[in-house]
Formats: structure tokens, sequence, C-alpha cells
């Protein structure tokens, strides 16, 4: 009788091991090479060798290979020929291009977020706790809280589209604040410098808020840029941006 329960006990549903979820392998591998990208642990330029990666994680190959193609598809992969899946570099024009389309962005979503008149409170306990960061010397997370606090803003803008936009952007956005050491050297005034941006907030003050933003988000990379071989004056500066048309003087 015993046996014929042990056997009944293997048998029934009750028994089963849960199916492993294929794809929430290739998530699993994906959220790893992409933090590893991010962080600068995997240099720019570094080959990506499929089975390599595959044996670290203790996968087989076929997630990492579905990671590699989201991330190349996020712009942080470029496949080279016979090197196969390569970390991106970000050269001058590549931070140009990335910072110019940053500032356009997010100088809209503060705009946006200030006339919605956004709740304050997320963005000041996250500049507490870049302080603490800060006050740590912890870079990498100071400028994870960083990116964090411009995420934040970003969701309160009611722009689904710019929202998508954004979040596209958030690897190589990293992988900038990796290279701009220039913009760290002190960690704390990281973390004063966004104060002026959750007044111009609370103030309602759309249009400085954007300027802020822009301010903000052009002020180091700059020196990068040139430090890379590039020029700084390709950054198109807030004054430089188009705006709307005057209105049009009434009929006399």
């Amino acid at each position: 009788m015993g046996a014929e329960r042990a056997r009944a006990g293997r048998a029934g549903t009750g028994s089963r091991l849960p199916r492993i979820d294929r794809r929430r392998l290739g998530d699993l591998a994906y959220e790893e090479v992409r933090k590893r990208i991010v962080s600068g642990d995997f240099a720019m330029g570094s080959r990506l060798n499929e089975v390599r990666l595959a044996n670290d994680l203790g996968v087989s190959r076929a997630p990492v290979r579905e990671a590699l193609r989201r991330l190349s598809e996020e712009g942080l992969v470029v496949e080279r020929p016979h090197l196969g899946a390569v970390v991106r570099e970000l050269d001058a024009s590549s931070l140009v291009d990335l910072y110019n389309v940053r500032a356009a962005l997010e100088s809209l979503a503060i705009r946006l977020a200030t006339r919605q008149r956004m709740d304050t409170k997320p963005l000041r306990a996250i500049i507490r706790r870049m302080a603490a960061a800060a006050e740590s010397g912890d870079y990498a997370l100071v400028a994870r809280h960083e990116l964090d606090f411009h995420s934040v803003i970003t969701n309160n803008s009611g722009n689904a589209v710019l929202m998508g936009i954004f979040h596209s952007l958030e690897g190589q956005v990293l992988m900038g604040l990796a290279l701009d050491d220039s913009g760290y050297q002190d960690l704390e005034e990281v973390a004063r410098e966004h104060q002026p941006l959750v007044e111009a907030i609370e103030l309602g003050d759309e249009h400085a808020a954007a300027e802020q933003m822009q301010a903000h988000v052009l002020s180091t990379i700059g020196n990068l840029i040139a430090r890379l071989g590039g020029s700084p004056a390709d950054l198109v500066p807030a004054k430089d941006r188009p705006g709307p048309p005057d209105a049009a003087p009434p009929a006399g």
C-alpha cells in the first residue's frame, strides 16, 4: 500500500515542478549583459562572445542571442564583420546627437510636467538619496539616481510618445554619464544642481523650468565632446532652438 501511495504521489499533479519560462531566461540574460555594459564593466568596443556569455550565465546560447538582439535595437551593441556583437563606442559625434535630442526631449518633458503640476515629493526624495550616495563617494549610484530623477519628470509629462523615446535612450544616456567623469568631480554638487529644477516646477513656470533643464543637460557634456575631438559648438543651446511663432498682430 505504501509503495502504491508513493507511486500515486509521484504521478499526481501536485508533485509536478513548474515549467521554466524560456522567455524569462532571455530577460535575465538581457538585464545582466545590459547592466555590465552601462556600468562600464564591458568596455566600449569590446567583443561580446555568445558562447562565453552563455557559459558565464549558465544558459544556452538562445537566450544570449535574444539578449544581444534587444541590446542592438537599444543602440548599446553593434554587429561588426568578423567580430560579431561588440559594445557600441560613443564618439564625439554620437554624444552630440544624443545630447541634442536629450536636451530637447527633457525640456519638453519638464514643461509638460510643470503644466500638470506634478508632485515634486518623489524628486526631493531622489535628491536626498543622491546626496547620500555622493557623501559616500558612490559615483555609479549618483549617476543611477540622476537618471531616475529625469525619468520621474518624463513619466509625469503625460505624453506616452515622449516617455517611450526617453526610456529607449536610457541605456545610451547611462553610457554617456559613465564617460562624462568631468561632470562628477564634485558629487555633492551634482545632487545640489537638481534643486533649481524642482523649484521651477513648484513655481509653475514651465518656460523657466525648460531653460533650467536644457542648461543642466548640456552643462558638462561639452568638455567630454572636446576631449574626444569634437566641437561643443555643435550642441544647440536653448536660445538657438526654434520656438513657437510670435502671434500675428491684430488687424488695424
